[in-house]
């Protein structure tokens, strides 16, 4: 009986084995046709477009896939290939380090997103009506000082020069509004900078401290941080091409000064520290639990730009982040708690193809119309 039983066990056990086995082996290979179809598309865009190089991060832990990919080039006259480490210029996704901060400063006390502006800066135009929650999600109708025709004349004519905040500030507050508060959206550069101002009143540091003490040195992280002026990218990187519009040869890898994006776009990170940086923006740990889920649900407004945008983020579907877009860089950062999925997109240029339509390509490929 002991014989029979100790057979009866192994029988068991081996079949158990075979079925595991068959279940790996069907989502491994489901897992390289996903991963097989998301680089003909990624290697598409490189054949059909003027985008020189790709970076392609996508870490779907529900499925098992951890897959990063390059394809082109990060220096087109040496023909050197894109690397997945290169630092990169992460543009907006800058704005989400500057909303965080201030929701830590919401958790501390120190205001609130009913707060209006005067409480702050009595003397801006309109102050008393615009709140702090509708300069996190852009639609305190305050007019983007990156459209004033002025000063992009200005930034042509001398792209190296130094911006100081409040002049971009004063520029953007010089315009009629777009729409009164609360009653539009329109996505204002402007909007950040009174953030990225306020939070260096409240706490009686540079805004790059800030993010520093409260989001990088926390993340272990080495090579993110905010520039406060300068036209030099730190770390290793490759080249960024091209300002809005083709022009074969354009390098404006460290054309642009970054006191004319500051709080808006001048952070710089890499793929793999930014899917870091994000899992932690969208799954929790900087904020309470309650301002979490509040930043998480409340306060989305459907716009042209984003499908959705909210307090410094925007969402689509589940997934959570942003995208940021400048000369020589377009990078895209999202993650979703409900698909416990990261996507991490970078070209090495400034075009009309945007990461944006890569990262859907990947969604249809992971979930269909379900993301």
């Amino acid at each position: 009986m002991k014989k029979n039983h100790s057979t009866a066990a192994v029988i068991l056990l081996i079949a158990v084995i075979v079925s595991v086995s068959c279940k790996k082996n069907t989502s491994d290979n489901t897992n390289q046709e996903l991963i097989g179809r998301m680089k003909d598309v990624t290697d598409s865009i490189i054949r059909n477009t003027h985008v020189p190089g790709i970076i392609a991060l996508v870490v779907d832990r529900n499925k098992g896939i951890d897959w990063l990919y390059t394809a082109g080039y990060s220096d087109i006259p040496n023909k050197l290939p894109m690397d997945p480490d290169y630092t990169i210029r992460a543009g907006s996704n800058t704005k989400t380090m500057v909303g965080t901060v201030l929701f830590q400063l919401i958790a501390e006390g120190k205001l609130s997103l009913d707060d209006t502006l005067s409480k702050f800066y009595p003397n801006y135009p309109h102050a008393d009506i615009v709140t702090i929650a509708q300069l996190c999600n852009m639609s305190s109708g305050i007019f983007s000082y990156f459209e004033d025709p002025l000063f992009l004349e200005a930034v042509a004519q001398d792209p190296g020069r130094r911006w100081m905040p409040d002049t971009c500030i004063k520029i953007g507050l010089s315009h009629p509004l777009y729409f009164n508060p609360g009653a539009g959206w329109h996505y204002s550069q402007t909007n950040t900078y009174i953030l990225g101002r306020l939070i260096e009143k409240l706490t009686g540091n540079s805004l790059t401290d800030e993010i520093y003490t409260r989001i990088v040195a926390p993340l272990g992280l080495v090579n993110t941080n905010l520039i406060d002026y300068g036209t030099t990218l730190p770390g290793v990187h490759g080249r960024g091409y091209y300002a809005g519009t083709y022009e074969e040869g354009a390098d404006v890898t460290e054309y642009l000064d970054a006191s004319t994006l500051w709080a808006a776009g001048s952070a710089y990170s890499t793929p793999r520290e930014l899917q870091k940086y994000v899992e932690k923006l969208v799954g929790g740990g900087f904020l309470p639990d309650s301002l979490q889920q509040l930043r998480l649900q409340d306060h989305f407004i459907s716009c042209d730009m984003f499908s959705e945008y909210g307090l410094c983020l925007s969402r689509r579907g589940t997934f959570y982040g942003n995208y940021g877009d400048m000369p020589g860089f377009n990078t895209a950062m999202y993650h979703s708690n409900a698909k416990n999925c990261t996507v991490i997109i970078s070209f090495n240029c400034q075009l009309n193809v945007k990461t944006e339509y890569l990262f859907y390509r990947f969604m249809d490929i992971l979930y269909g119309k379900d993301f």
